[in-house]
C-alpha cells in the first residue's frame, strides 16, 4: 500500500514539475515574441525619424519644431533601451508609451512644418499604431465579427468610409503574419498596451471578446459557424 501511495505521489511531483517547466517554456516564448516586435517597431519608427531628416522639410527648423523634433528621437532612444531591458510581458508598456508619445512629438512637427494646427493627443490608430495618433473614429466591420466604432488615422478613416479595406499592421508570429488586433495572439500585452485609456481600450477588448465569442455581442456574417483555428492556438 505505502509503495503504492509513494508511487503515485511521485508520478503526480513529475506532472507538477513537468507543467512548471514548460509554462516557464511558454511565458519565456511568448516573451520573445513580444520583444521582437517590439524592437521592429522601434526600428520602423527610427526609419521614419530618418526619413524626416534627410527630407528637406527637415532644413531651417524654428526653434519649437526642433524641440518637437529632439522630443522624438529621445523617444526612440529611449525605446530601444527599453526594449532591451524587457522582462515580463506587461513592461512593454514602457515601450508603448515611448513609441507612442514619439510618435505625437513627429507629428506635431509635420503639422508645423505644414502650417497646420498641432495634432490632438489622442490614442493610437487602431488599424496601425505606427501611423501615430488617430485623428477621427470610423465605423468599421471585422471579417466575421460586428460592426463598431474605431479609432483611426486619417488616411485609414478615408479609405473606411470609401468602402476600402485599411491596410492592418501585421505582426510576424512564426512563418504566420497576424492582424495586430487578432484575438488571442501571443503579443496581445504589446497591442493592449497601445490603447490604455479606458475607451480604447475597450474598443479592443470588446473586439477580442465578441471574436472569440467570450462576450455578449452579436456575430455578423456567418453566424453559428465554427470559428477557424488560428496558428497559434
Amino acid at each position: 500500500m505505502l509503495l503504492v501511495l509513494g508511487g503515485g505521489c511521485a508520478a503526480a511531483a513529475g506532472r507538477y514539475v513537468w507543467f512548471r517547466r514548460a509554462a516557464r517554456r511558454r511565458t519565456a516564448l511568448e516573451l520573445e515574441h513580444i520583444r521582437r516586435t517590439a524592437e521592429a517597431d522601434a526600428i520602423h519608427f527610427g526609419e521614419e525619424l530618418a526619413r524626416f531628416g534627410e527630407s528637406p522639410a527637415a532644413r531651417d527648423l524654428d526653434a519649437e519644431t526642433r524641440h518637437d523634433y529632439q522630443t522624438a528621437l529621445d523617444a526612440y532612444e529611449s525605446a530601444k533601451r527599453a526594449v532591451d531591458y524587457l522582462r515580463s510581458a506587461e513592461s512593454v508598456r514602457v515601450v508603448v508609451d515611448t513609441l507612442t508619445s514619439g510618435r505625437y512629438a513627429l507629428a506635431c512637427v509635420r503639422a508645423r512644418v505644414a502650417g497646420r494646427p498641432l495634432p490632438e493627443r489622442r490614442t493610437p490608430c487602431f488599424f496601425n499604431p505606427q501611423h501615430g495618433p488617430s485623428t477621427t473614429e470610423v465605423v468599421w466591420t471585422p471579417r466575421n465579427g460586428p460592426t463598431r466604432r474605431v479609432s483611426a488615422c486619417a488616411q485609414d478613416a478615408a479609405r473606411i468610409r470609401a468602402g476600402e479595406d485599411a491596410p492592418v499592421y501585421l505582426v510576424r508570429y512564426g512563418e504566420q503574419q497576424i492582424p495586430l488586433w487578432e484575438p488571442g495572439a501571443p503579443i496581445e500585452p504589446y497591442r493592449i498596451s497601445f490603447f490604455a485609456s479606458s475607451g480604447a481600450r475597450a474598443q479592443v477588448i470588446g473586439l477580442r471578446s465578441e471574436l472569440m465569442g467570450e462576450g455578449g455581442g452579436t456575430w455578423g456574417n456567418g453566424l453559428g459557424d465554427p470559428k477557424p483555428r488560428r496558428p497559434y492556438d
